[in-house]
């Protein structure tokens, strides 16, 4: 397959039709700067051999230029000696048509010529197929090739680049799968595992011969630790129950229970006592607290009339300051009320002057200039707007003007932004209008005068803020509340001095109540003293309490150990461990047995995969048989190693292996090229050739390594077309070819 022309109309960056009607044999080189419409050119052969007319979404809306339209496309190709030309509308009025050049007439429409175009290119229906291993869109060659692999996502889908692939190669695919023999035995082994193991061979397969050996084994374990335990349970009970009797014994002897009522009998008269006597001190307590209280009320009255005296006098002084400064913001607020001066206005002013001279501006800016010299003769003839010119004149024109030539014509010579200038004209005059008017609303002949005056309303603002800041520091609620507080606090202060106290005989009975609170006090316990009685009588309680219960609970533990031991069949039990010990014994061999059957058959499949892998690399040759020489001829001595479906896993030089992702960039795209170039050279020399397409590649590529893998290119170009889209025009001067160009074109009905 070769392409021999490529025509688009509204389709991406092309708004009008353009194409490319002189492809050639060998290298193609497509050279210009950028937005020149390379990567257009790129996506219009996509779309004419790869998607179908039906498409929509956003493949649809990429395809479409800003300023819409319905994409259409056509490409002449040459297959197998016969000249074609598929064309695709997207969009409203979809279609596809293709046409056998050669014999002059349309051969399919629509879906069909989309099958039978597939069919021509050997191309799978809505797949890639070969050609996308060889058409590279740019900045896509830093992408290490990898069939069916979308390089814009990332994401692995069938597109039938694999398949190509091993359809050209052939036989020696089939070759490379190790032969029937391996096959027959890999599948005996993982019928064998999956007999034994899960899918994942790290678990036994459920009701497989593993697992129920390793259940079989597991039951009997459990029996056998079931009959162990009963025996060792029959002796524990027997110690048991003599170790509860000699408690029991113990606890229940007469001296031991006499001892314990007589320590409670104690405890209990003396916590009393010291109860009692707790009692008395909380009165005393209380009562003492009240004779303070009086005392201190005492106090507090006589404090508080001093206090109060205090804070009229201030209060007065406040009342005077408050007076001032109220009758002083009147007459600042009357003053401010007066003024029409206000910072609004001004700042309104200033607009509209700003806007008054732009448009003042925007007048001469706009005008137009006529200059006019007139010779000797011409003297009297020429009039400007009805007046007579004579010498020279120079006019500016902001609208138009009329110039009239005596047995000649009238010239009329309009500025051309005419509109604008009247516009403009228009905001001037009405912004100094609106100045006019607001001065007279302030009382200031100027601009300047209104600054001043707002200036000094200012400073008015300022003291009355000033003013009114203190009035709020010193009363708040103004000069009347401090009125009303000044009235209360008198009544308040007369109301004290009318009470009768007597302060000294309430201070003496205070420390009377205090001597009796202090005698008392020395008498009872401390606080650490009482808790730790509290604690003795609380534990001796329990002490009663526990011996009670435990005589209890070792009599019923006692019985019900007995009757444990009763019904125990200790004898049959050791008889049922011998022969459980047995059982286990028989199942745990089993168990080992299979168990290392399963890791005879894993290390088995092991190997089978070992030797099979190295099979596989057979089916790597075709490529790399085509690849090296261009790898020695860019690179030197060098080895390209591939992972399986053909993707890249790293670069050997010198002795040394490096990932394809940690080479540099320049490297990575060379190889992307060779790599694809080996591809077309494979598909060309197995009967389905294609045209290697490279969208802007080798950006990142050095003079030296560039020339070498332009030499390959030219190499390749005596069996294979390749079409080069770059806007490194002078990078690529080395490469050969054929220099196709873009030109208009008309889309044939």
């Amino acid at each position: 397959m070769k392409i021999l022309a490529l025509r688009v109309a509204a389709f991406r960056r092309f708004t009008d039709p353009a194409a490319i009607e002189d492809f050639a044999e060998g290298v193609n080189v497509l050279a210009g700067p950028n937005e020149m419409g390379k990567s257009t050119f790129f996506r219009a052969l996509e779309a004419a051999f790869l998607t179908r007319h039906k498409v929509t979404g956003n493949v649809l809306n990429e395809m479409r230029p800003f300023a819409g339209g319905e994409p259409m496309v056509e490409a002449d190709f040459l297959r197998e000696g016969r000249r074609w030309r598929i064309r695709k509308n997207f969009g409203r009025g979809n279609g596809a048509i293709l046409t056998d050049l050669t014999a002059g007439r349309v051969v399919a429409r629509n879906a069909e010529a989309e099958d039978q175009l597939a069919a021509l290119i050997g191309k799978p229906s809505d797949m890639h197929g070969p050609l996308g291993l060889v058409w590279v869109r740019q900045q896509h060659t830093l992408v290490r090739p990898d069939p069916d692999v979308d390089a814009a996502t990332g994401k692995e889908k069938s597109r039938g680049e694999l398949g190509a692939l091993q359809a050209a190669i052939g036989r020696e695919v089939e070759s490379a799968a190790g032969g029937e023999a391996l096959q027959r035995v890999q599948h005996l082994t993982a019928k064998a595992l999956d007999i034994l193991l899960t899918n994942t061979r790290n678990a036994p397969k459920k009701n497989g011969p593993l697992d129920l050996a390793r259940r079989a084994r597991d039951d009997t374990r459990l029996e056998l630790e079931r009959a162990e335990s009963a025996v060792a349970g029959a002796e524990r009970r027997l110690d048991a129950i003599a170790a509860h009797s000699a408690e029991y014994a113990q606890i229940s002897a007469p001296e031991y229970a006499a001892s314990r009522r007589l320590d409670l009998q104690q405890r209990d008269a003396a916590m009393a006592a010291e109860v009692q006597r707790r009692t008395q001190l909380d009165l005393a307590r209380e009562a003492l607290k009240a004779r303070l209280l009086e005392a201190e009320s005492a106090r507090n009255a006589s404090e508080a009339a001093r206090k109060l005296k205090e804070q009229i006098s201030s209060l007065e002084s406040q009342h005077r300051a408050a007076e001032t400064l109220e009758r002083d913001i009147a007459t600042l607020a009357d003053v401010l009320n007066s003024d029409a001066a206000t910072r609004p206005r001004i700042e309104q002013l200033s607009t509209l002057a700003r806007d008054r001279d732009i448009a003042a501006a925007e007048l001469h800016g706009d005008a137009a200039r006529v200059d006019i010299m007139l010779e000797a003769g011409g003297a009297g003839r020429v009039r400007i707007d009805g007046q007579g010119v004579a010498g020279k004149v120079s006019r500016d024109v902001t609208e138009h003007i009329d110039i009239a030539i005596d047995g000649i014509g009238a010239i009329r010579v309009s500025a051309p932004g005419a509109e604008r200038i009247a516009a403009a004209r228009q905001r001037r005059d009405a912004a100094a209008q609106q100045i006019t008017n607001l001065l007279a609303v302030i009382g200031a002949g100027s601009i300047a005068d209104a600054q001043i005056l707002a200036e000094a309303r200012e400073r008015t603002v300022a003291l009355l803020d000033r003013a009114r800041a203190r009035l709020s520091g010193l009363a708040p609620n103004g000069s009347a509340a401090i009125s009303s507080a000044i009235a209360r606090m008198t009544a308040e202060s007369q109301a004290l001095a009318a009470r009768d106290v007597d302060e000294p005989g309430l201070e003496a009975a205070a420390r009377a109540e205090r001597d009796h609170f202090d005698s008392l006090k020395n008498a009872v316990m401390n606080d650490a003293e009482f808790r730790a009685a509290v604690v003795a009588l609380d534990s001796a309680r329990q002490a009663d309490r526990t011996a009670a219960e435990t005589l209890q609970r070792l009599s019923n533990r006692i019985e019900n150990l007995k009757s444990e031991q009763a019904g125990a069949d200790e004898d049959g039990r050791a008889g049922q461990v011998d022969a459980l010990k047995g059982a286990f014994e028989r199942h745990d061999r089993e168990v080992k047995r299979l168990e290392a059957e399963g890791k005879a058959l894993l290390l088995l499949a092991q190997t089978l995969d070992g030797i099979e892998a190295q099979a596989r690399d057979a089916f790597f040759e075709p490529v790399t048989r085509r690849l090296q020489p261009h790898l020695n001829d860019v690179f030197g001595d060098a080895d390209l190693g591939f992972k399986d479906a053909f993707a890249i896993s790293g670069l050997t030089r010198d002795g040394q292996r490096e990932d394809f992702a940690s080479l540099s960039d320049g490297t990575r795209e060379q190889l992307s090229v060779l790599v694809r170039l080996s591809f077309a050279e494979l598909l060309a020399q197995r009967g389905t050739p294609v045209p290697l397409v490279l969208d802007d590649p080798l950006v990142y590529s050095d003079d030296d390594r560039l020339a070498k893998v332009c030499g390959v290119l030219e190499r390749a170009s005596a069996y294979l077309q390749i079409i080069v889209l770059t806007c490194r025009a002078t990078a690529f001067q080395t490469l050969s070819g054929h220099r196709v160009s873009v030109t208009a074109w008309r889309p044939e009905a």
